[in-house]
């Protein structure tokens, strides 16, 4: 027999509290009217505690930092154990993640295909997603296309890209082992391994932009130009992104 339980999984919005919805805000208040148990990343934390200073997100930090244990494996290990607490246990869980669930987050994917495939329904409250913020950086309305990939595609998946169309690559600093939303700690070797890519496809003089999705003090979105020949020479949060404009100028 199946535990009476239930998943929510909320998206936080990119990291300013005015992005975040109404319906976001009236689930954790809710949350923590009821108790429910609520569990996020340490930044994701400190937005649900200065929304809803009563409500109290348990940790997944330890994700990231069990010995021999590669993300992937700690996404679907996540999944799993939000299922389980839901759906076996029969607690009404509360998932709370940064920008939109449906971007780049592949412990929400997990959860989905997991609970589809047992027939569990899940709740999902939409966040506004990164890809708003960044993109008032730049002039782009859509008319060109936009190609949207992870830094680690093309660093290492070896997914080209085509140099007409714009592209979008996301979460530049993901070397990183913590779950700080902020570490620039190996950010410049994922820049290094991005440049060796890119100039298979632009000259090394084309210019990119370094766009800033998070960051403090006050969360806003920032942008800084420099050319593909730079760009192992920077340092930059986990979550920012790089914007490569076509050549002739298509952005």
């Amino acid at each position: 027999m199946k535990a009476s339980g239930s998943l929510t999984i909320l998206g936080l919005g990119p990291a300013r509290k005015e992005h975040i919805t109404l319906e976001a805000v009236q689930a954790l208040r809710e949350a923590a009217e009821h108790g429910r148990p609520t569990y996020a990343l340490a930044h994701a934390r400190a937005i649900v505690q200065d929304l809803v200073p009563s409500l109290y997100p348990k940790s997944l930090d330890y994700l990231y930092t069990i010995h021999g244990v590669d993300r992937p494996t700690a996404y679907r290990d996540l999944a799993k154990m939000m299922l389980r607490k839901a759906y076996v246990e029969g607690h009404n869980v509360l998932y709370v993640v940064a920008g939109s669930p449906l971007f780049y987050n592949d412990a929400v994917l997990f959860i989905r295909k997991i609970a589809q495939e047992k027939g569990h329904q899940i709740r999902l409250i939409h966040g506004m997603s990164f890809v708003d913020l960044v993109l008032d950086q730049v002039h782009w309305t859509g008319h060109h296309g936009l190609q949207l990939y992870s830094a680690w595609n093309i660093a290492h998946d070896d997914i080209p890209v085509r140099n007409s169309t714009p592209v979008l690559l996301c979460q530049l600093g993901e070397f990183s082992a913590e779950g700080s939303a902020l570490d620039t700690s190996k950010s410049s070797e994922m820049l290094k391994k991005l440049q060796e890519k890119l100039l298979l496809s632009y000259p090394e003089e084309h210019r990119v932009r370094i766009l800033y999705s998070s960051g403090p003090p006050q969360y806003h979105s920032l942008s800084v130009s420099l050319s593909i020949l730079e760009l192992p020479h920077r340092t930059v949060p986990v979550y920012s992104n790089l914007w490569i404009p076509g050549l002739g100028g298509v952005e």
